[in-house]
């Protein structure tokens, strides 16, 4: 063998011995943190099966809570949502929904439903976030109170509602969660239990994909019908009633979901609020909760109560789910490296000397780790240098204790609050457990690569989380079928149709310069609040359209509406300064919309048809561009009209 063989064969040697003995670490540190998860369970089972003899939500004894609920371009599901809040059983509840910026009707919704009226007063607060427009209280329920302010994104909008609450508490909550109608009760126990020391406190997340929905509440639990947000429904359980409850035995909680996470008012202030330059303020909150408290010689416990719980939906296909992931680690990377001086220091207790380096170990650094344990196992049998110990070591290892944690957390489940009452439902999550463990994962460390080479080209994007919406029945709502993530910064949030809405209309959402891959075209709601000046309408004339003109892309209000969209256009002038989108074939023969000063770089005089023929478009029906008007459905198609009240479907 060569110099340079015998040195491959040293380092892939090395590389395995390595990745195994890293692996046979980390999954010892999992295991013991799944056992303290286990009787940190049988406690809290034991004392959620007492029940007071009062009614919990006539008592004077609880604190305040303000449910604080950014919302960014919310118009179809806030009115909901605000209502299902205004339902939950607690003695002293405010509800503060913070208008992030919102380009469609989310306020004007608020205003409608609830009445709202402006506070005649000065914002007595240097609020550290965007400037804020108006303040507003319902004139039908004192307790809701509506801030309109200018877009910065979660963070921001999260600033505003903890700095204009009197409350000595406040609830994050996403306007798309759905809460269990005696959750807060629950997740504010720790508070009564000792109110001086308690700083935060966390609740379950569940998946709520195929559930039945009604009035804002989940009232039949269901397992989703398809795999992806199945195997979602296991990692929660793991997170949750292993991961968490774990920390929360040892005394070194770091993570509280920002769907549904409880902390004392005045310790955030402190802290100076939610950081804007992080794209995962829930993590970085505690963390940072963690040092100032520990800084300052403070006293304190923060605790997470598994009973409590709020519900979301999941993503259903890969693409959203990785977008969504590799934000998460991204943010991960973010607050490990901000927090690096709590490393292996006595100061910082527990927190300090064994999570977060053990978190950074298994959670940071393992996926990567494992990524490259799967390259290793192919380049050692191409060589001839594979040894079979090795990769059963490795399998052992990785799937091996894999599909151990995920049935300990399926058993934890049936063990405890068990919400899966059906055997079948059971076996599935059993079932899940082992697949998630062949292609999901190898999948996840690619996902894990992918994020941390967008950490590293300083990559801030927070990306579109596309969402089907609560219905009932298990079926999705079609009035909620493109929901935005709450807060999300940009202008590229969606909203969805509204059939009723005479100012409706088509509008290109730019990304670009987050996720050149989630650019496009979507429908929004509402396009203009003071009249239409045009839709898509169904005809059987394709002269019946608006001359020889096309779409262009505008930021001129008095062309288009909002901060730019496509617009109907008869002289290309009249779009943005140097010309508009038009349709072009890339150089593999694919459809695209450009960006073009030159409009005979498109496909000439066609047009856009609906059709349902694969042939012709995609998947079982949408909008492509032809020649022949004939190639649609039936003999029609759809074009721009102008003033186009009449007739046609939008």
């Amino acid at each position: 063998m060569t110099t340079l063989g015998s040195v491959a064969t040293a380092v892939i040697a090395g590389s395995g011995f390595f990745i195994v003995t890293y692996y046979l670490l980390i999954n010892a540190g999992y295991l013991l943190i799944h056992a303290l998860a286990l009787l940190q369970l049988r406690d809290n089972v034991r004392e959620s099966a007492w029940k007071p003899s009062f009614r919990a939500f006539d008592s004077p004894f609880y604190p305040g809570v303000a449910m604080v609920v950014p919302a960014y371009n919310e118009a179809t599901t806030i009115v909901e949502s605000v209502r299902s809040m205004l339902a939950l059983n607690y003695p002293d509840q405010e509800i503060v929904v913070v208008n992030d910026g919102s380009s469609d009707a989310t306020l004007d919704r608020l205003v409608e439903a609830f009445g709202l009226r402006p506070v005649d007063a000065e914002v007595p607060y240097d609020v550290p976030s965007e400037p804020i427009r108006g303040v507003y209280r319902s004139a039908i329920h004192e307790d809701l109170l509506v801030v309109d302010k200018e877009n910065g994104g979660k963070s921001d909008a999260l600033n505003a509602g903890v700095w204009l609450t009197e409350q000595e508490l406040f609830c994050a909550v996403d306007a798309d969660t759905l809460i269990d109608r005696d959750a807060l009760l629950d997740v504010v126990a720790p508070f009564l239990e000792e109110p001086s020391r308690t700083v935060a406190s966390g609740g379950t997340i569940r998946v709520a994909n195929d559930c039945v929905v009604q009035d804002g509440q989940v009232k039949e639990v269901n397992l989703p019908k398809t795999g992806l947000p199945g195997v979602q429904v296991m990692e929660y359980l793991r997170a949750f009633y292993s991961g968490r409850l774990g920390l929360a035995r040892l005394k070194g909680l770091i993570l509280i979901s920002g769907a549904f996470g409880v902390f004392r008012t005045d310790r955030v202030r402190e802290i100076g609020g939610y950081r804007h330059d992080t794209i995962t303020e829930d993590f970085d909150v505690v963390v940072r909760l963690h040092e100032h408290l520990s800084d300052a010689d403070i006293d304190y416990r923060i605790e997470f109560v598994p009973e409590p719980v709020a519900w979301t939906e999941v993503p259903d296909n890969l693409r959203t789910l990785g977008r969504q992931r590799r934000r998460w680690y991204r943010g991960m990377i973010e607050t490990v490296f901000a927090s690096r001086r709590m490393f292996f220091r006595r100061r910082y207790g527990r927190v300090g000397t064994v999570v977060l380096p053990f978190f950074t170990a298994a959670e940071a650094l393992g996926p990567l780790i494992e990524g490259l344990g799967y390259v290793l196992l192919p380049i050692a049998w191409y060589l001839g240098i594979l040894n079979v110990e090795f990769f059963l070591a490795f399998l052992l290892l990785t799937v091996g204790v894999g599909v151990f944690l995920s049935w300990f957390g399926v058993f934890s489940e049936v063990w405890s609050y068990n919400r899966y009452e059906s055997p079948r439902d059971v076996l599935r999550l059993l079932w899940y457990g082992v697949l998630e463990n062949f292609g999901y994962r190898q999948w996840k460390t690619i996902v894990a690569w992918h994020g941390l080479i967008e950490y590293l080209r300083g990559d801030q994007s927070w990306g579109v989380m596309e969402r089907r919406g609560f219905g009932s029945e298990g079926e999705t709502s079609a009035a909620a079928a493109a929901a935005p993530v709450a807060g999300a910064r940009g202008d590229g949030a969606e909203t969805v149709a509204d059939d009723s809405a005479a100012t409706s209309g088509f509008v290109w959402i730019d990304w670009l310069s987050e996720a050149p891959d989630t650019d496009g075209i979507r429908w929004l709601d509402r396009v203009a609040s003071d009249g239409a000046p045009g839709r898509f309408v169904s005809v059987a004339d394709p002269a019946v359209g608006v001359g020889d003109g096309g779409f262009v892309w505008t930021r001129d209000f008095a062309d288009g509406v909002g901060d730019g969209g496509f617009v109907w256009m008869t002289d290309p002038s009249d779009g943005a300064g140097d010309g508009g989108f038009a349709i072009a074939s890339d150089g593999d023969g694919v459809l695209r919309l450009v960006e073009t000063a030159d409009f005979t770089d498109g496909l000439g005089d066609g047009g856009f048809v609906w059709t349902t023929d694969p042939d012709l478009g995609a998947g079982d029906g949408g909008f492509v561009w032809t020649r022949d008007f004939a190639e649609g459905t039936g003999d029609g198609g759809f074009v721009w009209l102008v003033g186009a009240a009449t007739g046609g479907d939008n």
